[in-house]
């Protein structure tokens, strides 16, 4: 069962983004099954570098893209990104220490804030996208 169900309220329109966060829906939901499993640190840790990962490769594809067309809200797209990290990197911090209620916390931050993120942010850019030039 996936953690996280995807709706069509998520589609931005540009086929690029919404693969990718097809993707990151996927690694959510990779890394949610081997912490609710107990698959161990080496499991966990691994599913939480490969979503790092790609989350920090996705943000750099949207940034630059916003960039390409002179997204007039790229500077806030990029605040909200920062945070983030920054969040999810201090619920690594209290998984490492074995804070056993990080990762509940965890679960319920990254799908709030991957939902909340595409529909309110990243539905900005699907319409001035559809505009660009560049990106046809």
């Amino acid at each position: 069962m996936s953690f996280i169900k995807w709706r069509d309220s998520f589609n931005t329109g540009v086929e690029q983004f919404d693969q990718e966060h097809h993707k990151l829906v996927e690694l959510i939901d990779m890394m949610y099954h081997a912490i609710r499993d107990k698959s161990g640190k080496n499991i966990t840790a691994k599913a939480w570098s490969d979503l790092m990962a790609y989350t920090a490769s996705h943000f750099a594809h949207e940034e630059d893209a916003m960039a390409l067309v002179s997204y007039p809200e790229l500077e806030a797209h990029k605040v909200e990104h920062a945070r983030l990290k920054e969040r999810a990197e201090s619920f690594r911090a209290r998984i490492d220490d074995n804070d056993s209620d990080a990762a509940i916390e965890l679960y319920h931050f990254l799908r709030e804030w991957l939902v909340n993120h595409i529909q309110e942010c990243d539905q900005k850019y699907g319409s001035y996208f559809k505009g660009a030039k560049e990106l046809r």
